[in-house]
């Protein structure tokens, strides 16, 4: 079974694949980055049209992504919720079904504390699947969810 990822943002959605079987793999991992100097659909475009390819390429069996959350700032959580809206419609196109979970349950599933940093994440992330986390933390985002959500289904 294979699982994707997503840590949705308008300028950056970090992504990963993770292959469940016996064991847990890291097949690929990376971002999508838009332009802050286009307009918002040619951004939403740009991510609908890269996830899409990504689809197109591992033929994933499901999804996953943190719960939304409203921070301080609402511009920045209306952006997120563009980028959220248009993940979940690229991956209901191509019929995969989305599971969504806390970003504390995210962190106590790979860390063993729901409060835990982002730097901790990582490490844990780089401990469990043996890979090095190089790159944004929107990427070790995407694969802690994607692993919480192999947890979760006790698929391996």
């Amino acid at each position: 079974m294979k699982i994707m990822g997503l840590d949705p943002g308008l300028n950056c959605t970090g992504w990963s694949i993770l292959s469940v079987s016996k064991d847990i793999k890291l097949i690929d991992k990376g971002t999508v980055v838009t332009n802050s100097k286009e307009d918002t659909g040619q951004r939403l475009r740009k991510i609908h049209t890269d996830v899409l390819d990504i689809l197109r390429l591992y033929q994933v069996d499901s999804a996953s992504m943190e719960e939304i959350f409203i921070n301080k700032n609402p511009k920045s959580s209306i952006s997120l919720c563009y980028a959220r809206g248009i993940l979940l419609l690229t991956l209901s196109t191509k019929d995969i079904p989305v599971f969504e979970y806390s970003t504390n349950y995210v962190k106590k599933s790979i860390t063993g504390n729901g409060h835990a940093k982002k730097e901790q994440v990582s490490f844990m992330i780089e401990k469990i699947l043996n890979v090095k986390c190089s790159g944004t933390y929107d990427i070790s985002d995407s694969i802690a969810v994607a692993l919480c959500h192999a947890y979760s289904k006790k698929s391996f």
